[in-house]
C-alpha cells in the first residue's frame, strides 16, 4: 500500500485537483512578491538613510563598508525569512483542503474528508466505496463555488508593491535629476571611495602632512585652518572636535584672524591652540558644510642633549694633559685653552643652531649638519677661549620638532692668577737693628706652578733691591718657606726705614710678563741694639703689669670658690657680724657696706647674703650655682690671658735672638723663666682645675661630694697661683736689674751731654781768643 498522503490523480476529481494546485502556485507567488516588495523598500530605505548620514556627515570609508555590509545582511535576512523560509514550508494537498475550509465553510468538510481519504481502500478506513463516492461527488459539486482569490489578504501584498514602486521611482527620479549626487553617493557608499561631496566652503589645515602633527611632550601646537575665500560660504567660525585617548570629548571654537576680503585674499585664516599637550589628540575641524577629519597631533619627547662634555687642551705652560670635562653648572677654563664641545642628544637630530655669546656681544651663529651615521652626536670647535662665553644649542630632529628654550653652556674664561703669599714674620717688630735677620714662615701656592720666588727690600726712598730665593724646576705648585733675610748684607744705619716683603711669579707665558704675586710689605725702624732693648724692657714692663692684674683675677676667682656655702649660719654669726659692725665704725667705714661686700645680684644692701640665704635654702643653692658658673668662666678667661702673655714673653726672647743682641742669660730668663712656666700654667694647671670646677658642678648640691670637690678645686687654685707668683718674682728680679740698666744708661746720656757742652765751650774760648 502506498504510504503517501498526496491524492492520486485518479482518485480526485479533476475540479479539486485543479483547485488545489491553483491555491498552492498562488501562494507561492505571493509569497515571492511580498518578500522581494519587503526587500526592495529595505533597500529603498537604506539607500536615503545612506544618503542623508553621508551627505551631512561624510562618514570615514570603514563605517561605510560596515553600512554597506550591514544592509547587505538585513536585506539577506529579509529574503530568507520571508522568502526561502517560507517557500521551504511544503504545501500538502490535505494543507490547502483544510485552508479552503476554513475560508469557505459551506465547503461542509467534504473537501478535506474527500482528500484525507483519497488514494486509500475502503475497508482500510472502514467506510464503504459507494460512501466515499458520495463524498467526493459532493466536494466536487461544492468547488465549483470556491474563489481561490478569496482565501488571501490583498492588504500586505498591495503595501508592499506600493512601498517597493514608492521606492523605486523615488530613486529612479533622484538618479536621472540629481546624477551626479547618485553618482557619488555609488561612488562612496557602493564603490567606497573616498571622493567627496561638494562643498559651498573649503577648509585646508595647514602644518599636518598626512594629516598627522608632531609636538614635543608639554609643549603649546597653534592648528591653523585656512577657509577658501573663491567659495559661495566663507564660515564665521570653524569649529575643532577634539578626542583624547583617555576618552574625553570637546569642542572650541577657533579664532578668526581679520577679516579677508575675497578679491585680495585667498584664505580667511583661523587659528586654535593647543596647551600643554601631553598625550596624543584626534581632532576634526568643521565649518559650513566643510569637514577635515582625523587629523592627528602625535606627542614625542623635546630634542635635548643628555650628555655634554668640553675637551680642553692647556696652554704648553700649564704642562698638564688634554681633559674632557662633563658639563656641571658654569665651566671655568682657563684662558688660552683651546675647547672643543662635544654633545650628545637624545634623539636623532637634523641639525644644531649654536648662538655665541661673547662678553654679552653676540656672534654669527653657525650651524651644524649631523652625519646620517651618528644622527646624535656632534662637536663644535670653539678655539682658543679667552673671554667670558655663552653657547646656545637649538636642535632640530627628525620629526621635525625643536626645542622650546634654546640649551645654555656658560663657560667662563679664568684668567691665571698671580702666586699666593701666606708669608708672617716671626720673631720681629716694627723696631730692628742693622745685625737682624728676618725669619718668614708660609707657603708659596700658584695653580699651575711658581717659577721664582724673591725678596724685595727698599731703604728709605732708594730703588727696591731684590735677593732671590729660590727659582724651582717643573711645575711645583706650593712651595713651604721658611727662610730669613739677613740685613747685615745691606749695611742698614739706625734712623733709616726698611720695607720688606716676599714677591713669586708663576710661568704664564701668554701675555708680555709672568704674573707677580707679593706677601704684605713690612715697614721696619732702624734702631741702635740699646734703643730695641729699652723697647723690648718697656714692653716688658706692660707685660708685667697685664700679669699682675691676671693673678689678681686669679686671686679673686679662689675667694669666689670659697664663698660656696654648704651649711647655714648659725645664730652667734649675727653677733660676729654686730662685732664686725663695729670695727666697721671705728674705722670710719660703713656697716652696711661691710656687710655687703661678697654678695650676689639680687641681694638687696644691708642684708647680708647668709642672713637670707639661711632662711631660704633655694636661694642658697642659686648662689652655689652662680659661684661655680662665675669661677669656671674665670678660670677659662685667666687662662687664656695668661697663655697670651707666655706668647708675648717668647715673642720677646725671638726679638732678642733675630736682632742678634741677645745673651744666655737673657734667654733662659724669658723662656725657661718665665715663657715655659706661663705655657705650662695656662695648658695644663688651668685645665685641670676646670675639670675639678665641672665636677664641682655636676654635684654642687651633694652635702658630701660638693664640699670635697670645692676643696679639690681650692688645691689647685692654690698650686697656679703658687706657680704665678713665682714666676711674677722672677719678672721683678729683672725689673730691678732694668731700672739699674736705665739708671746707668742716664748716667751715661749725662756725662756724654756733658762732654758734648764741655767741648763747646772750649771751641767758644779758643774762637774767642784766636779773635783776640
Amino acid at each position: 500500500m502506498n504510504a503517501e498522503r498526496t491524492v492520486q490523480p485518479a482518485s480526485l476529481p479533476e475540479s479539486v485537483r485543479t483547485t488545489l494546485e491553483s491555491l498552492r502556485g498562488r501562494i507561492r507567488l505571493y509569497v515571492w512578491l511580498h518578500g522581494l516588495a519587503v526587500a526592495i523598500c529595505w533597500l529603498g530605505v537604506a539607500f536615503w538613510a545612506s544618503l542623508i548620514i553621508d551627505w551631512f556627515f561624510e562618514p570615514v570609508r570603514e563605517i561605510r563598508a560596515l553600512a554597506l555590509v550591514g544592509v547587505a545582511i538585513a536585506v539577506g535576512g529579509v529574503i530568507l525569512k520571508l522568502v526561502i523560509g517560507r517557500l521551504r514550508v511544503p504545501l500538502a494537498d490535505s494543507s490547502m483542503a483544510l485552508l479552503l475550509e476554513r475560508r469557505f465553510p459551506e465547503l461542509g468538510d467534504s473537501l478535506l474528508t474527500a482528500v484525507e481519504l483519497a488514494g486509500h481502500p475502503a475497508e482500510d478506513e472502514g467506510f464503504s466505496e459507494a460512501m466515499l463516492e458520495h463524498t467526493s461527488h459532493d466536494a466536487d459539486q461544492r468547488i465549483g463555488l470556491v474563489r481561490v482569490g478569496a482565501v488571501f489578504d490583498p492588504v500586505p501584498l498591495r503595501r508592499g508593491l506600493m512601498g517597493a514602486a514608492g521606492m523605486i521611482l523615488s530613486i529612479s527620479l533622484f538618479a536621472v535629476m540629481v546624477h551626479g549626487g547618485f553618482s557619488i553617493w555609488a561612488k562612496r557608499c557602493l564603490m567606497l571611495s573616498q571622493e567627496l561631496w561638494p562643498r559651498q566652503t573649503r577648509l585646508e589645515v595647514a602644518g599636518f602632512p598626512n594629516g598627522v602633527a608632531k609636538v614635543a611632550r608639554g609643549s603649546d601646537l597653534e592648528v591653523i585652518a585656512l577657509a577658501d575665500t573663491s567659495k559661495p560660504v566663507t564660515p564665521n567660525t570653524v569649529e575643532v572636535r577634539y578626542r583624547t585617548e583617555g576618552g574625553s570629548r570637546g569642542r572650541r571654537p577657533m579664532n578668526r584672524e581679520g577679516e579677508a576680503d575675497p578679491k585680495k585674499d585667498p584664505f580667511q585664516r583661523y587659528s586654535y591652540t593647543f596647551q600643554g599637550v601631553l598625550a596624543p589628540i584626534t581632532f576634526d575641524l568643521v565649518g559650513g558644510d566643510d569637514r577635515i577629519r582625523n587629523l592627528r597631533i602625535e606627542v614625542v619627547e623635546s630634542p635635548t642633549l643628555e650628555a655634554m662634555a668640553l675637551r680642553c687642551v692647556y696652554p704648553e705652560y700649564m704642562a698638564r694633559p688634554e681633559r674632557r670635562l662633563p658639563v656641571i653648572g658654569v665651566m671655568q677654563v682657563p684662558v688660552g685653552t683651546e675647547v672643543i664641545f662635544e654633545g650628545v642628544a637624545n634623539k636623532d637630530l637634523l641639525s644644531v643652531r649654536i648662538d655665541s655669546v661673547l662678553e654679552e656681544v653676540s656672534s654669527a651663529p653657525v650651524e651644524i649638519e649631523l652625519a646620517p651615521d651618528q644622527p646624535r652626536r656632534f662637536a663644535h670647535d670653539l678655539t682658543t677661549v679667552d673671554r667670558d662665553t655663552t653657547l646656545m644649542f637649538s636642535l632640530l630632529d627628525t620629526d621635525n620638532i625643536r626645542n622650546r628654550e634654546p640649551l645654555r653652556v656658560a663657560i667662563s674664561a679664568v684668567a691665571d692668577e698671580a702666586p699666593e703669599l701666606p708669608i708672617e714674620m716671626h720673631g720681629i717688630g716694627t723696631a730692628i737693628t742693622p745685625q737682624a735677620q728676618l725669619p718668614m714662615v708660609g707657603r708659596v701656592t700658584d695653580d699651575y706652578g711658581v717659577a721664582r720666588v724673591w725678596f724685595e727690600h727698599k731703604i728709605d726712598q732708594a730703588t727696591p733691591g731684590e735677593a732671590n730665593l729660590t727659582s724651582p724646576e717643573g711645575n711645583v705648585t706650593d712651595i713651604p718657606i721658611e727662610t730669613a733675610l739677613d740685613v747685615r748684607d745691606l749695611k742698614l744705619t739706625p734712623g733709616q726705614k726698611l720695607q720688606v716683603c716676599m714677591k713669586a711669579a708663576d710661568r704664564y707665558d701668554l701675555g708680555k710678563e709672568p704674573n707677580v704675586g707679593s706677601s704684605q710689605k713690612w715697614v721696619l725702624e732702624v734702631v741702635t741694639p740699646e734703643r730695641l732693648r729699652l723697647i723690648l724692657q718697656a714692653r716688658e714692663l706692660v707685660l708685667r703689669e697685664r700679669f699682675e692684674a691676671i693673678l689678681r683675677e686669679v686671686t679673686d676667682t679662689r675667694e669666689t670658690l670659697m664663698r660656696i656655702d654648704y651649711a647655714a649660719p648659725e645664730k652667734p654669726a649675727a653677733e660676729g657680724k654686730t662685732e664686725e659692725n663695729k670695727k666697721a665704725k671705728e674705722k670710719g667705714d660703713n656697716p652696711k657696706k661691710a656687710n655687703w661686700e661678697g654678695a650676689e645680684p639680687g641681694d638687696e644692701p644691708g642684708d647680708a647674703p647668709t642672713d637670707r640665704a639661711a632662711s631660704d635654702p633655694e636661694r642658697l643653692a642659686g648662689l652655689r650655682s652662680l659661684r661655680c658658673e662665675r669661677t669656671i668662666q674665670n678660670c677659662r678667661k685667666n687662662a687664656e690671658e695668661t697663655l697670651g702673655t707666655s706668647v708675648a714673653f717668647d715673642e720677646i726672647r725671638l726679638q732678642l735672638i733675630n736682632n742678634r743682641i741677645d745673651s744666655e742669660e737673657a734667654k733662659i730668663r724669658l723662656g725657661s723663666g718665665i715663657a715655659e712656666p706661663l705655657r705650662h700654667i695656662a695648658e695644663k694647671m688651668f685645665p685641670e682645675l676646670e675639670q675639678r670646677l665641672l665636677a664641682l658642678r655636676a654635684q654642687l648640691d651633694d652635702p658630701v661630694a660638693g664640699p670635697r670637690n670645692r676643696e679639690f678645686a681650692r688645691q689647685q687654685i692654690d698650686a697656679i697661683l703658687l706657680n704665678m707668683k713665682q714666676v711674677l718674682e722672677r719678672m721683678r728680679a729683672q725689673e730691678d736689674y732694668n731700672e739699674l740698666i736705665e739708671w746707668m744708661q742716664k748716667i751715661i746720656d749725662e756725662q756724654e751731654e756733658l762732654a758734648k757742652q764741655t767741648k763747646k765751650r772750649q771751641d767758644a774760648q779758643l774762637h774767642d781768643l784766636l779773635e783776640d
